[in-house]
């Protein structure tokens, strides 16, 4: 019998067993640490299994956050720990889980996760939400980008709040920017997975937080700053965070952190030619129920439109069909019809890039991922305005 299910208590352990192998191969499939979850902390997220015979095949850990879509605060869940252990491997195990994985996800209208192949989680109906550009920079290139008063305080777990006003204020505007809770705040921000703290400093500005980031020194070959999080309530107080890293000169050799695919850092740096910078997929993205999914994003106001849709999902079957959306008002309507000759045909991947507003219609029609005449591809581009897109939190 095959079934997907929440973990039990007892099924711990072997839930345990098969993320260590997956994530650390190096330590061999024993479980070594309780981790973040242990006695002392209650789990973040929720775990399940797919068994086949009372035996877990493939697991993984459902998340629900809320995050900004298309400016309005909207319940998004998240897939973790995807895993599956090696002897069960190549059975078609991962899709059939992620399959009724989904729709345990019922009312949620979108699913992110970072795939550790943005290929293998494509042929599932996934697509990326965003592109990550890495620099990794002399930290004297920093220095000195900012003579913006105030004052940086390291800051604890308990200051929480502090950094939350900065984190909302860097991520207004940004689709898929998150709002943390403060569970996420001292467990996922301040420190990495498990009991290892973070570095964490604030920037205040008469006394009122401005800004703050969040890093680890890693001492290799050479002496690393690597920020993992940060965020500023104004560009003004971003160039200081920047100019705070500089300060780290007499310390590290360099200085790394991520920004959205179409950051602007080169113009804020006084020598951009010494940077080092990669862009990088990012994480993905895939809507879970088709109509209810179109239903529960915001529309521009003032607009009156009608679209089919042909939609080809790989792995909900239940998704394939020819949807006709109605937009009056701000708000959609989503219904399945019979439809000779569709508006659009589109796969549910690119679809759910063009509902977050990560991709236009006309850029998915030049490289084949939609199809749509001119006039009908206007029409989608006033429906699914482009959005700064940009999904922070790694789980």
């Amino acid at each position: 019998m095959r079934e997907f299910r929440p973990i039990s208590a007892a099924e711990r352990t072997a839930f345990d067993r098969i993320r260590q192998y997956a994530f650390h191969a190096e330590d061999g499939p024993h479980v070594t640490d309780a981790g973040e979850d242990g006695d002392d902390h209650p789990p973040i997220g929720t775990r399940y299994g797919y068994f086949d015979e009372e035996k877990p095949a493939s697991i993984c850990i459902h998340y629900t956050f809320e995050m900004r879509v298309r400016g309005e605060w909207t319940t998004v869940g998240g897939h973790g720990a995807v895993a599956t252990p090696p002897e069960r491997r190549r059975e078609g195990n991962v899709r059939r889980m992620l399959r009724e994985s989904l729709r345990t996800f019922e009312v949620v209208p979108l699913v992110t996760l970072w795939p550790f192949s943005t290929a293998f989680y494509r042929q599932f109906g996934w697509a990326t939400a965003n592109e990550i550009t890495r620099y990794t920079v002399p930290p004297e290139t920093l220095a000195g980008v900012s003579e913006e008063p105030g004052e940086f305080r390291p800051v604890e777990p308990d200051d929480w709040r502090d950094l939350r006003k900065s984190h909302l204020a860097a991520g207004r505007g940004e689709t898929l920017s998150m709002r943390r809770s403060e569970q996420w705040w001292r467990r996922r921000i301040f420190h990495e997975w498990g009991e290892d703290r973070r570095h964490a400093y604030a920037y205040y500005r008469d006394d009122t937080p401005a800004g703050y980031v969040v890093y680890s020194v890693e001492r290799d070959d050479a002496a690393e700053l690597d920020v993992k999080y940060h965020g500023a309530r104004d560009h003004a107080a971003y160039r200081a965070v920047l100019g705070f890293l500089g300060d780290h000169d007499s310390q590290v050799d360099s200085v790394s952190f991520a920004r959205p695919g179409d950051s602007v850092l080169f113009d804020t740096l006084g020598d951009p030619q010494a940077a080092d910078v990669e862009l990088l997929p990012g994480p993905m993205v895939r809507l879970t129920d088709v109509p209810a999914a179109l239903e529960a994003i915001p529309y521009p106001d003032g607009l009156d439109e009608r679209v089919t849709l042909s939609v080809d999902d790989p792995l909900l079957p239940e998704n394939d069909g020819t949807y006709e959306l109605l937009v009056e008002g701000g708000d959609g309507s989503c219904r399945s019809v019979t439809a000779d000759a569709p508006d659009v045909t589109v796969g549910v991947g690119p679809l759910s890039r063009l509902v977050i507003g990560a991709r236009s219609a006309d850029t998915l029609a030049t490289v084949g991922d939609l199809t749509a005449d001119p006039a009908t591809r206007e029409t989608l581009a006033e429906l699914f305005p482009s959005e700064r897109v940009f999904l922070r939190e790694f789980f």
